[in-house]
């Protein structure tokens, strides 16, 4: 199947969901399910006043920060315990706990450590992400092939070599998985903490849901999968230029 078949094909069905959406949301009225002409309509008026846009921006500010510091912390300890038999033994059973954690069940807990503010924000973000960031490295630390190493030993090459020009390339496309799982799970504990505390694009989210109509509730929504995908993408395409052996290595067996 060619490119263009594809894209037709993934078209035909956006616009068939839409179809069937439009209907469906007619038939059950704004309250229960509004339809795609009515949300587009509301969502030009969420465009005109801003308020949208702003608090979108500062939650992402935000969620950054969080997520900036599960890369900085998940990528060496994934690495550590995936090259180390001592850090993997010390580390995996509470890795193995924390990424199965739900982090609404830690909201009321961080609320007490750190209060309501940014630091709560950025606190649930990296608990959200860090620790999938830490598997998925840990992996590609692990599945490195020894025959990579002992070419680089052959060489004369240093343990910092090592890990510079042969272990890094090798886990390159690791890195940017992780990070690429880890930024889903941190967009999703953005909103997940201000809908607590009624703040930022998640505030928002919560104040709309109460309204009479589902509109703007689902033009928020869908502004949110959006920055997800855009985010993804975004990603993906480092990933691309920094590794340009990153698909053809993650691409499925």
């Amino acid at each position: 199947m060619t490119r263009m078949q594809r894209l037709l094909l993934q078209l035909a069905g956006i616009a068939l969901t839409l179809i069937v959406w439009e209907v469906v949301g007619r038939i059950m009225g704004e309250a229960l399910l509004a339809a795609p002409s009515r949300v587009l309509r509301e969502y030009g008026a969420l465009l005109g006043e801003g308020t949208m846009l702003a608090e979108l921006t500062i939650s992402l500010r935000q969620m950054l920060v969080g997520f900036g510091l599960a890369c900085a912390f998940g990528m060496p300890l994934g690495i550590a315990m995936g090259r180390s038999r001592i850090c993997d033994m010390i580390f995996h059973p509470w890795v193995s706990m924390l990424v199965v954690t739900s982090v609404a069940a830690l909201v009321p807990l961080f609320i007490l450590l750190f209060g309501s503010g940014f630091q709560f924000r950025a606190a649930i973000v990296f608990m959200a992400s860090a620790w999938y960031i830490v598997l998925t490295t840990y992996h590609g630390a692990r599945g490195i092939e020894p025959r990579y190493l002992e070419v680089g030993r052959s060489f004369a090459a240093s343990r910092l070599q090592l890990f510079w020009k042969v272990m890094m390339p090798a886990l390159y496309p690791y890195l940017i998985t992780g990070a690429r799982i880890g930024l889903v799970h941190a967009i999703r504990a953005m909103v997940v903490a201000e809908m607590y505390v009624i703040v930022g694009y998640g505030g928002l989210i919560h104040k709309t849901g109460l309204l009479v109509s589902t509109a703007p509730l689902l033009g928020l929504l869908f502004t949110l999968m959006g920055v997800s995908i855009l985010a993804n993408w975004l990603l993906r395409v480092t990933g691309r230029w920094m590794a340009p052996w990153y698909e053809e290595r993650m691409a499925p067996a």
